[in-house]
């Protein structure tokens, strides 16, 4: 498929905090990553007077608005299809509602507020590690900025949360892995020169399987992004060129969000392994052999202002297809959720989109 090549490229990487407490200590040779230890007040993420724009950088920004049928589309079936995508986006973002319901109005969840920190400026390391990167970018030199690779953690606290005696996973936030890679050259045959990739890594802390049912639904998330080197800046937001994540919850299987912000222009969400339905595509006359199938790609193209529904179940992403030359040759499955193309949607519609992506 169209995306593949472009975030095959990211693993490569895998190899509002006013009222915060902030603590961290100096860099390394090489490598500058160290600990860093914060206090919140709590972990909610909205904007307010000092910081209006805070939500507009959040992860789901663009699509959960975005999906939202157009104003001309008084299809009610399209409408509620959009809400239940929403409903379970909710379920890993802890995002709470606007009046609309079309949009949130705060968020609370670990890959948004890192990204807050990192791009207001205020905590050293962090600070250090993209002046760094930066350095390396104008010297020509690869350069990684590495937590794992340092023994280092990120370690956030919710003051309220621990006022309240709130669930473990509620009141600390650990980060095992936050890297920046500078990669002067791709791999070969590739396009991808002066390029930055960075890795987010955050895994819940284990608890007594009583206290299990306690604890917010995300268990684990896995980010990465690529960056255009040449306009890597060391304070505020780089603009990726692509982006993904991936949610583990404990109750609803995990999704994925794929972002392409330059060429097609599209986020992708695939939904994976829920036990429970998710979207209800009989109100379309459709009926999947299996209410709850393993592979669902909602996919919102910008540039044409659609949403597109893909699905399949039990269907691999790739099939044998041996050859005299190659017997153990495979290839793509064009029956996978991700291999059909525009065409075979399930479902479409025209959509509100997001502007600021064309």
């Amino acid at each position: 498929m169209r995306h593949s090549c472009f975030f095959a490229a990211i693993s490569i990487a895998l190899l509002n905090v006013s009222g915060c407490k902030m603590e961290d200590t100096g860099p390394t040779a090489f490598n500058p990553a160290t600990n860093v230890d914060l206090t919140f007040s709590n972990f909610d993420l909205e904007d307010t007077e000092t910081a209006p724009s805070n939500l507009e950088h959040t992860r789901f920004w663009d699509l959960y608005r975005g999906i939202q049928p157009s104003s001309s589309d008084d299809n009610a079936n399209n409408r509620e299809t959009a809400n239940e995508v929403r409903d379970h986006i909710d379920r890993f973002i802890q995002a709470t509602r606007a009046k609309d319901g079309n949009n949130y109005e705060k968020v609370r969840n670990p890959l948004d507020l890192i990204n807050q920190v990192i791009a207001s400026d205020q905590v050293t390391n962090f600070r250090e590690g993209r002046k760094y990167i930066s350095q390396r970018i104008a010297d020509g030199q690869a350069g990684t900025y590495n937590t794992r690779g340092n023994g280092a953690l990120i370690r956030f606290t919710d003051q309220n949360a621990v006022l309240n005696d709130t669930s473990l996973n509620e009141k600390l936030w650990i980060f095992p892995t936050l890297d920046w890679r500078y990669l002067p050259a791709g791999p070969e045959g590739s396009n991808l020169n002066e390029k930055v990739y960075r890795t987010v890594q955050y895994v819940s802390r284990s608890v007594a399987p009583e206290e299990a049912e306690a604890q917010p639904e995300l268990v684990s998330l896995l980010a990465g992004s690529r960056f255009d080197a040449n306009s890597f800046v060391t304070s505020g937001y780089n603009n990726p060129e692509f982006a993904t994540a991936d949610y583990l919850s404990r109750n609803f299987g995990s999704i994925e969000l794929r972002q392409e912000f330059i060429g097609d222009k599209t986020d992708t969400l695939f939904i994976k392994s829920a036990d429970k339905p998710v979207l209800d595509l009989s109100r379309y006359n459709i009926s999947p052999s299996d209410p709850s199938p393993d592979c669902l790609r909602v996919e919102l193209d910008y540039v044409a202002s659609t949403v597109r529904i893909f699905y399949s179940n039990g269907e691999p992403a790739r099939v044998n297809t041996p050859t005299s030359e190659d017997p153990d040759k495979t290839s793509a499955n064009s029956a996978y959720c991700d291999n059909q193309e525009d065409n075979e949607a399930a479902v479409s519609w025209i959509a509100a989109g997001a502007s600021g992506r064309q």
